[in-house]
């Protein structure tokens, strides 16, 4: 019993360490809708850094499904080699590909096929949520 506490421990540890090295290279974004900021991150993957070669970008949001925002960026994401379904948190930023839409998630979803992770939302998820209408945001380094 012991050796599986220390193999667990161990386990954990290098998983908590490889969890900070991605962290490490994360971009920092900031979200503009009309006169209030949310801030965010984007990952580090391939969608991540597609994603921000868009930057700065202005779409228009809408509501879809009382889950997420959702605004169109088109079939300019690269996803090669990223996981092909995904299973979206509160504050997570998302691509679907098939409609080319941006997606920030202001409840839970379940697992979707051609949703591809690209950040999360670190501050101002309750902007979102809180729009009842159609916006506009704009998107650009931090």
């Amino acid at each position: 019993m012991k050796k599986i506490s220390i193999i667990f421990c161990a386990l954990f540890f290098i998983a908590g360490y490889a969890g900070a090295e991605e962290m490490k290279n994360n971009t920092e974004i900031e979200i503009i809708i009309g006169n209030e900021k949310a801030e965010g991150i984007v990952y580090d993957n391939n969608a991540g850094r597609s994603f921000l070669e868009l930057l700065p970008l202005t779409i228009k949001m809408t509501d879809y499904n009382n889950t997420e925002k959702i605004g169109k960026v088109g079939n300019k994401i690269n996803t090669k080699g990223e996981p092909e379904a995904y299973d979206p948190d509160k504050s997570d930023i998302a691509y679907y590909q098939p409609f080319g839409n941006l997606c920030f998630f202001y409840r839970d979803f379940g697992l979707s096929h051609a949703l591809y992770s690209i950040g999360k939302v670190t501050k101002g998820i309750e902007i979102f949520a809180g729009k009842t209408n159609d916006f506009e945001i704009t998107i650009k380094r931090k």
